[in-house]
């Protein structure tokens, strides 16, 4: 079971797109001595709620807008898990050792699997004393957080429901032990090979989806949403995370 990401090939060479500033309807507060991000636009309070999981690049304006918009449904709790220092869009794409090497060091320092999961214990606990009205729990996680969510859901877990975005796909023990229903949406560059262990494992209920116009981090980062296949691709993506939730909490 391994502890740390490997970011796939398409993970190492798509660009992230740089797009127009995004005015966020959230706030950013702190909570566990995290930095944490929270919208709700719901007019009634909100009794159901999605932890995300951002991916490497942290709080793009692609991923805040796709957040607000779960946040017409759920309240959403977005914690700054890498501190401020995601990595560096001078990485992408990668041009030789140096990149590698400070990509490694990423996935195992701030990236590292057991210190998220830790903190995501400490911040539930927080979560829930704050918001004790909030019955039920989600969690959705964009390619390296794709990646730790299926870790979060095992047996005893917190949440109800889990969505994995453009994910990283950890083995099939770890799907094995996932113990809520799980939703993931693959772009081009996610074929079926690289979950050809996961998905078989899985014994809960599940849907995997296709997106074949649009590449790795279409709903985070890497999203060009001037591109109008891609936006289309980018709400379509989001309102089968909608709905999934809306199901499943």
């Amino acid at each position: 079971m391994a502890s740390c990401f490997t970011p796939s090939a398409a993970c190492c060479s798509n660009p992230p797109i740089i797009g127009p500033p995004y005015d966020n309807k959230g706030t950013f507060i702190e909570v566990a001595g995290a930095k944490v991000y929270t919208s709700s636009t719901s007019p009634d309070t909100p009794k159901r709620a999605l932890l995300i999981l951002y991916d490497i690049f942290g709080y793009s304006g692609q991923i805040l807008q796709g957040a607000d918009y779960l946040a017409q449904h759920f309240r959403i709790f977005m914690p700054d898990f890498f501190d401020g220092k995601p990595a560096s869009l001078s990485w992408m794409p990668m041009d030789g050792p140096a990149d590698e090497d400070a990509m490694d060091e990423f996935c195992s320092g701030p990236g590292g699997r057991e210190k998220t999961l830790k903190k995501i214990d400490e911040l539930m606990v927080q979560f829930k004393q704050q918001w004790p009205e909030i019955e039920s729990w989600g969690i959705v996680g964009y390619c390296w957080g794709g990646w730790i969510a299926p870790y979060a859901v095992g047996k005893d877990t917190q949440f109800k429901a889990c969505a994995m975005l453009h994910p990283g796909f950890p083995g099939a023990k770890v799907a094995e032990e996932m113990s809520v229903p799980v939703l993931a949406l693959c772009s081009k560059d996610e074929p079926e090979s690289e979950y050809a262990d996961f998905q078989p494992a899985l014994k809960v209920e599940h849907e995997f989806h296709h997106f074949p116009k649009v590449v790795h981090g279409w709903m985070a980062a890497r999203g060009d949403l001037s591109d109008s296949e891609v936006e289309l691709d980018f709400w379509r993506g989001y309102e089968l995370v909608l709905k999934w939730f809306q199901k499943h909490l």
